[in-house]
């Protein structure tokens, strides 16, 4: 969509705000000065992930919930059990999304 009140705003600001202040190089001397990025690291997320999920099922496997589940599942009903792990994966999954956005920023 295009608003002519931004085109208006834009024009204000252009005509109102002088141009920026000259440093003598300095920002481009602290711009050098600075260290390097670190790369990225592609595997992190997807690694993350992975060693979650495996971490997750390996904590609840002495749990009883995973024989309600099967049971409920072969009955053809939901049940707290199903519950429970739609939540569970949906809050994981969240977590995660949350956490993706957080290092991608």
């Amino acid at each position: 969509m295009h608003d002519p009140r931004e085109e208006q705003l834009d024009a204000l600001l252009r005509r109102e705000f002088s141009p920026p202040v000259e440093d003598a190089g300095f920002t481009d001397t602290v711009m050098r000065a600075l260290p390097p990025r670190g790369r990225t690291r592609p595997w992190l997320l997807p690694g993350a992930a992975l060693a979650g999920a495996v971490l997750a099922w390996l904590s609840l496997l002495p749990s009883p919930i995973w024989p309600q589940l099967v049971d409920e599942w072969s009955a053809g009903g939901v049940g707290a059990a199903f519950s429970l792990v739609c939540t569970l994966l949906l809050c994981i999954s969240l977590l995660g999304c949350g956490w993706a956005l957080e290092e991608a920023a």
